[in-house]
């Protein structure tokens, strides 16, 4: 992921931080360098010192070089699994299982220490004032989006899915209204579709509120509020949990501010159950 340049010579605290920011790039992102120290079994400040033997001012630069490479699509699928079937040859003495639960233990408590719940308040009072929700994620996170949109109805929110691409997206791109407010859940590689879709928002007055794990990257930018949600791996298969956490906890919220209009929908929902029951 990152480039050396021929013939340098590296010390074994610089070696072992390469690694580490080859096999988990996305965590290098969210790190300290008190983090990083403790991934490689040394201190911050030898930390600090790898860095810049690599080329790097510091963290900071470390870390936008990263975001770079990500926003690319740096890795192949081979490359990949190659990573994760590497880490899974490693970790013998623990099952697939526990190796998802360790991921998952860890970044929750990495969540629960982060300004993330700060974040969330904000996003949920804007998407509170919206006529409309819209959720848009490329790729996987497009079945995140279906899921939280059934939610988003069972409470009597309005709500859309963006989940064409190509010329078919320029259609759903003519429906964005100003009152509308539009989740996009942006990892890894920046989209055509996520950055017009920014643009065309911005143009009719909508608001953006963005899911990533780059909070200083090209779609971030100018977003009126950013949740930064860290991706969970093991090896480099990205797990979605930590996404769809945040989806659901942006759903109860909305829940919980609006509790009449909540059980409205709820009663009719359960009417027009019954009504499917005695048609069958």
């Amino acid at each position: 992921m990152l480039e050396i340049r021929e013939g340098q010579r590296l010390s074994g605290a610089a070696r072992r931080l390469l690694d580490y920011v080859e096999h988990h790039p996305n965590a290098v992102l969210v790190s300290s360098a008190l983090d990083l120290a403790g991934k490689i079994s040394s201190s911050d400040a030898t930390v600090i010192r790898a860095i810049q033997s690599l080329g790097f001012d510091g963290l900071p630069h470390l870390k936008a070089a990263i975001a770079q490479k990500l926003d690319e699509g740096a890795r192949t699928p081979v490359e990949k699994v190659g990573v994760t079937l590497g880490e899974l040859t490693q970790e013998r003495s623990r099952t697939p299982f526990q190796l998802v639960v360790g991921a998952y233990a860890h970044m929750l408590d990495r969540l629960s220490r982060s300004p993330l719940s700060e974040q969330l308040e904000a996003a949920v009072r804007l998407l509170n004032a919206a006529d409309r929700i819209g959720l848009y994620g490329g790729g996987p996170p497009v079945r995140l989006a279906q899921q939280t949109a059934t939610h988003l109805g069972r409470i009597g929110r309005s709500s859309f899915v963006m989940e064409a691409s190509g010329h078919t997206f320029a259609d759903q791109l003519l429906g964005l209204q100003r009152g509308d407010a539009v989740i996009l859940i942006a990892y890894g590689r920046v989209l055509k579709e996520s950055v017009i879709l920014k643009s065309e928002l911005q143009r009719v007055g909508g608001q953006l509120v963005v899911i990533t794990d780059n909070p200083g990257g090209q779609l971030a930018e100018g977003a009126q509020a950013v949740l930064e949600v860290p991706r969970t791996e093991v090896g480099n298969m990205t797990l979605y949990g930590t996404i769809l956490l945040t989806l659901e906890t942006i759903v109860l919220s909305l829940t919980q501010l609006s509790p009449e209009r909540a059980m409205e929908t709820a009663r009719r929902l359960s009417d027009l159950r019954d009504e499917l029951k005695r048609g069958a």
